[in-house]
């Protein structure tokens, strides 16, 4: 099969790499929101006891790339549906990426209430908003990442150094979207996955999807690249904070609820370099069992993100079944929940198709 590519029921290629890494992130996501709703503030590094404990660390850990990947993949796929329905004005293009926008931003809505903090309505908006620049030269694309990045820096440096000063920025902090400032405030500035910085890594997936052939064509220098340029990012951002003071780690730390410049280039490097090396991984192995359990439990993301919310609420809320602890635990039950959607997910896939939140998704936003 070229490109790693697996027929789905109607007889349409994907690209393998892009369903696997979304069921890997899944993984990641899992264990990343399981560990900090169950275990909270004790969950960071700074209270963990194992190097591998610290290394999970939910806010600034290994698996912090986890929901990047999923918004770069969702990036790739949107670049690649705009480059490739020739068919299709750009207006339409437009209103089925508004579309589809629409019922991410209303279904992450509603999941908010199980959920709280999920990216599902930011997705709605990233894709909102992608319908007023996917026609663009990938330059402009690219500039408009930039300025993003460094929009979400400079505001994080302007607060911290209003805050030291006296001078409170709790109003860019709303606990609910009630008013359209705060609608805005929320969605753009604050809360989980604002678009300052988060539609930078959108952008980039765009960036990708629009020539994805051509990215795949050059990945592998792409790739001898990006590793050299995540070691300059984290040693940059470490001998930078060393000689500075607390205002310039919002510009410069790698923490990414600092927003700073190197954050988000280090979170879109790490998974862009995921993306490329899942994708030569799935062209060395593409009919081994394994690759093609994930990419077909990698079809229906949707349904199965959503589940592992429901799932923690029965488990944990309702039954009391896992109590905070150590991350032992909810490492182990994040692999237990995981194991349970993929194996769910390749059932559905194999036997029915889409997902079933997909295939609302399918028929609102086509």
């Amino acid at each position: 099969m070229t490109n790693a590519a697996l027929p789905t029921r109607n007889g349409v290629a994907r690209f393998a790499e892009l369903d696997i890494a979304r069921s890997i992130a899944l993984f990641g996501i899992i264990v990343l929101n399981y560990h900090g709703y169950l275990n909270g503030a004790n969950a960071t590094g700074a209270v963990q006891t194992t190097w591998f404990a610290r290394l999970m660390d939910p806010w600034n850990g290994f698996l912090v790339p986890s929901p990047v990947i999923f918004v770069v993949v969702a990036g790739i796929g949107c670049g690649l549906l705009t480059s490739t329905s020739h068919h299709v004005s750009n207006t339409e293009l437009r209103w089925l990426l508004i579309r589809r926008g629409t019922f991410l931003f209303t279904i992450g809505t509603m999941f908010e209430w199980v959920w709280h903090g999920t990216i599902l309505p930011y997705y709605g908006v990233y894709f909102i908003l992608a319908a007023g620049v996917f026609h663009l030269k990938t330059k402009h694309i690219a500039m408009l990442a930039g300025a993003i990045t460094l929009a979400a820096a400079l505001l994080s440096f302007w607060r911290y150094r209003q805050e030291i000063n006296g001078h409170s920025t709790s109003w860019l902090q709303p606990f609910e979207p009630n008013t359209p400032r705060n609608f805005l405030f929320r969605y753009f500035i604050d809360y989980t996955h604002p678009v300052l910085p988060w539609f930078a890594f959108f952008c980039v997936g765009l960036i990708i999807g629009k020539s994805y052939s051509t990215f795949r064509l050059k990945r592998k220098t792409i790739l001898f690249a990006s590793i050299p340029a995540l070691f300059c990012i984290y040693l940059a951002s470490g001998l930078a904070l060393h000689h500075n003071d607390g205002s310039w780690q919002h510009v410069l730390s790698t923490d990414p609820f600092e927003r700073g410049v190197l954050a988000t280039a280090g979170a879109c490097t790490s998974a862009v370099v995921i993306v490329i090396l899942i994708s030569f991984l799935a062209d060395r192995y593409p009919t081994s069992p394994l690759a093609q359990l994930l990419q077909r439990s990698g079809q229906i993301t949707l349904t199965l993100y959503l589940c592992h919310g429901f799932i923690y609420n029965a488990v944990v809320n309702w039954w009391n079944w896992i109590q905070p602890g150590g991350f032992t635990t909810v490492f182990i039950f994040s692999c237990a929940v995981w194991t349970l959607l993929i194996a769910i997910g390749v059932r559905w896939q194999t036997s029915i198709g889409k997902g079933p939140v997909e295939v609302v998704y399918r028929k609102f936003g086509n």
